[in-house]
């Protein structure tokens, strides 16, 4: 079942003095409460001639007639489509920069953190089943997923101890739907490194290095196959965060390339060239150090290289096939 309790009102903007919420403030309090709420660049944007009040009106009632129902006041809905705003790198005017928002999706986010019950319904209905596969999707085993998503949803709705509900920072720039799908997917990932006893260099350690019988190994000394496990230690450590996540989410972890779009905001294919750039800068550094260290030719220091990546393709083609 869903959290039942009563999470906080929504209050991404303190209120001003003496604001009580009420949905029959008049358009110009409505105006007056979005400019207030707007940053600095977001009020220098606003035309002089702009109806602003006819703009608000507009807005408030999209959003209602896409989520009907919801007991989100008007004087809230407009401090959070305002703060929506803060930060975008925009030269349109301030009435397209609202109506490119998600407005209906706003309202639903701001009704859920209010708690209110038709808001919690709806989302049920229309975003469990999208978070559970997104889950599932990380964890293969489904054993998590039903935890996973009670935990998901108490930091979306009541928020960490001493923090806010983690469904404030949806900014309506882009699909709710897509929004809480990235969500869940870094909220399984970080349940399932949870549970790992095995430090994330270890185990992408163990899922690169060759074992010692391999035949192809067999002509190299003990020393040599130390200095590989040695090097490429040193190499993951080396690497930039960005780049050695990307290693662990999709060999480790069986992230597909469209999940860590989502995780990233990018596009599958700049995630694509992000592995490509960190398998090579990876094996670059480690043949770098075995030319230095050991007494090898280039094409043994090549061999060695070619299965490392060889073990890393067949650690990921086991991860698809157990789906």
């Amino acid at each position: 079942m869903f959290i039942t309790e009563k999470a906080p009102a929504c209050v991404t903007i303190p209120p001003p003095l003496g604001y009580r919420g009420t949905v029959n403030a008049s358009p110009r309090a409505l105006a007056a409460i979005f400019v207030e709420q707007l940053d600095a660049p977001g009020r220098a944007g606003i035309d002089a001639g702009a109806d602003l009040e006819a703009v608000l009106a507009r807005a408030t009632a999209s959003a209602r007639a896409a989520r009907s129902g919801l007991d989100v006041p008007d004087e809230i809905l407009v401090a959070r489509i305002a703060t929506a705003l803060r930060g975008a790198k925009t030269t349109t005017t301030i009435e397209r920069a609202i109506e490119a928002l998600q407005l209906g999706d706003l309202l639903l986010a701001c009704a859920c953190e209010r708690g209110d019950r038709a808001a919690l319904a709806e989302f049920e209905r229309a975003f469990a089943p999208d978070l559970l596969a997104a889950v599932h999707h990380v964890d293969r085993s489904g054993n998590h997923a039903d935890d996973v998503l009670q935990v998901l949803r108490q930091k979306l709705f009541v928020g960490e101890p001493g923090g806010a509900p983690k469904i404030r920072e949806y900014g309506g720039r882009g699909e709710l739907r897509r929004w809480l799908r990235a969500v869940a997917v870094r909220a399984a990932i970080d349940a399932a490194r949870a549970v790992r006893e095995i430090p994330v260099e270890d185990e992408l350690l163990g899922a690169m290095v060759v074992a010692d019988d391999h035949p192809e190994l067999a002509h190299l000394k003990q020393a040599s196959i130390a200095e590989l496990k040695r090097a490429l230690r040193e190499a993951l450590g080396a690497l930039p965060t960005r780049e050695r996540n990307f290693l662990q989410q999709y060999y480790l972890d069986g992230a597909s390339l469209q999940t860590l779009a989502r995780l990233y905001g990018l596009t599958p294919s700049a995630v694509s060239r992000g592995l490509a750039k960190a398998r090579a800068t990876l094996l670059g550094q480690v043949r770098n150090a075995l030319m230095a260290r050991l007494r090898i030719s280039g094409r043994d220091v090549d061999s060695l290289l070619g299965l490392v990546q060889s073990q890393l393709e067949l650690s990921r083609s086991m991860l698809d096939e157990g789906r």
